[in-house]
C-alpha cells in the first residue's frame, strides 16, 4: 500500500505552520491531507495554531484568554499571517477534495467544534485527532461514527514500544478508532501487522526524510505525515494512488 501524504500544519516547512498559505501550499504541493491545530478562546471559538499563547501587541497573550475578534488580529510568521479561525478553514476545505486532520488541543468545545463542522458540511469527512483520550470519548460520545485517531509521542525505549504498544492497538480497537498516529520511531513489522489486524490506519509523524518515507512505505503504514508534503510526492509519486482516510 502506498501511503498517504498529510501535511503537517500544513507545507511548515516553506510556509509558516498552521497558516492559510501554508495549507494552500499543501495543496498545491498535492498532498492528499492537511493537518491542523486547533485551540479554544475564551469566548469559545475554535482557532489554528500549536501553542498555548500568542505574541498580541508585543506582548504573550493565551488564547484561552483571548476572544475570538482578539484572536483574529493576531499576526504569526515572517510575512505577517493571519491567526486563521476554524470556521474560515472549514469554508476554504469545502472546496478541496483534501482531508482535514483536526489535532484538537484543548479537552473543551467539543459541541462547539461539532456544530463547526456539521455547519461546514465538508466533501470529505475530517479525522478528529488528539493526544487526550478524553477528547476522543467526548467527540464519540457526541458522533459515534465520526472518525477519531490517538496521537502517541516518542516512546522512550524499546520495552515501552513493544509492551505499551501492545496496549494502545487494544485500546484503540475496543474504542472503534479509525487509525492511530505515532511518532515514527514506533514503527516496526510487528506493529505494522497488528494494526492491519486490528484494520485500523497507521499514520506516522513527522517524516521528512526521503530515505525514511521509502522504507515506512515499504513497511506498510497508511499515512506519513510530514512538513514537506512537496518532497513525500516527488518520493512516493511513482507508486500506486492512495486510498482515502488518515
Amino acid at each position: 500500500m502506498i501511503p498517504r501524504i498529510i501535511a503537517h500544519r500544513g507545507n511548515s516547512h516553506d510556509c509558516h505552520e498552521n497558516t492559510m498559505a501554508a495549507f494552500a501550499r499543501a495543496v498545491a504541493d498535492g498532498a492528499d491531507g492537511i493537518e491542523l491545530d486547533l485551540r479554544l478562546t475564551g469566548d469559545r471559538h475554535w482557532v489554528v495554531h500549536h501553542d498555548t499563547h500568542v505574541l498580541n501587541g508585543g506582548r504573550r497573550r493565551r488564547i484561552a484568554d483571548m476572544t475570538m475578534q482578539e484572536a483574529a488580529v493576531v499576526r504569526v510568521g515572517a510575512n505577517g499571517d493571519p491567526l486563521p479561525m476554524l470556521i474560515e478553514v472549514l469554508d476554504w476545505a469545502k472546496t478541496i477534495r483534501q482531508t482535514l486532520v483536526l489535532d484538537i488541543k484543548d479537552t473543551d468545545g467539543a459541541d462547539e467544534l461539532i456544530a463547526a463542522v456539521e455547519a461546514a458540511a465538508l466533501p470529505v469527512a475530517p479525522v478528529f485527532s488528539s493526544f487526550r483520550k478524553s477528547v476522543l470519548r467526548a467527540i464519540s460520545r457526541r458522533r459515534p461514527t465520526w472518525k477519531r485517531a490517538l496521537i502517541l509521542d516518542d516512546p522512550r525505549s524499546a520495552i515501552v514500544r513493544q509492551f505499551y504498544g501492545r496496549a494502545m492497538v487494544r485500546w484503540a480497537r475496543r474504542r472503534h478508532l479509525a487509525a492511530l498516529h505515532m511518532q515514527e520511531r514506533w514503527v516496526t513489522p510487528s506493529l505494522v501487522a497488528r494494526m492491519a489486524r486490528a484494520h485500523m490506519n497507521l499514520a506516522v509523524w513527522t517524516v521528512d526524510d526521503p530515505t525514511r518515507m521509502v522504507l515506512l512505505a515499504a513497511l506498510g503504514v497508511h499515512a506519513i505525515i510530514t512538513n514537506r508534503p512537496d518532497v513525500a510526492r516527488i518520493t512516493l509519486g511513482q507508486m500506486a494512488p492512495a486510498t482515502e482516510g488518515a
